[in-house]
Parts: C-alpha cells; structure tokens; sequence
C-alpha cells in the first residue's frame, strides 16, 4: 500500500517554517528582556515632569529595566512610571 504523504508534509513544514518565523523575534525580546527605544516609543525630551530621571524603571546614571541601549534623564518613553517616594530610614 503507497500513500502518498509529500503534499501534506509541505503543508505542515511551511506551517511549522511560519510559526518559527513569527515566534523568533519574540523570544529574542522576551530572551534580552529589553524593548528598543522605538517600541518603547523613546523621545529625547521630557513630557511634561514626566522623565526617565523620576521613573521608576530608571538606572542611574544612564540605563533602563526595560528599555535596551543609554538612556538621558531628561528623556521619555510610553512606558513611563512616577518613581515611588522615598521612605526616611529609620522612621516608622
């Protein structure tokens, strides 16, 4: 008994070739755990007091939790997050 599976076999090599094409740049981000500055729509100025130096995601002096390459202070981003207050040390 011949079967004759070739047909089938492309289908499903170019489904699982599609599926990888998609998936690898995902997990490229998902493996550096950084964004580039154009996804993170990245701006050299400020928005208003809203500033990569009072988000809580910036590393001073010049780096980001979440977005990938140096960062300025005075820059922003969509992913912009007021930095928390301090608690004083020592006082409960």
């Amino acid at each position: 008994m011949s079967t004759h599976n070739h047909p089938r076999r492309i289908v499903l090599r170019s489904l699982l070739a599609t599926g990888c094409a998609w998936c690898l740049p995902r997990l490229s981000l998902a493996q550096s755990g950084k964004m580039t500055k154009a996804q993170a729509q990245y701006q050299n100025q400020p928005k208003g007091d809203q500033k990569c130096g009072n988000c809580m995601h910036f590393i001073p002096p010049d780096s980001c939790l979440i977005v990938e390459g140096s960062i300025s202070t005075d820059a922003w981003c969509k992913l912009w997050i007021k930095k928390p207050a301090e608690e004083p040390v020592g006082k409960m």
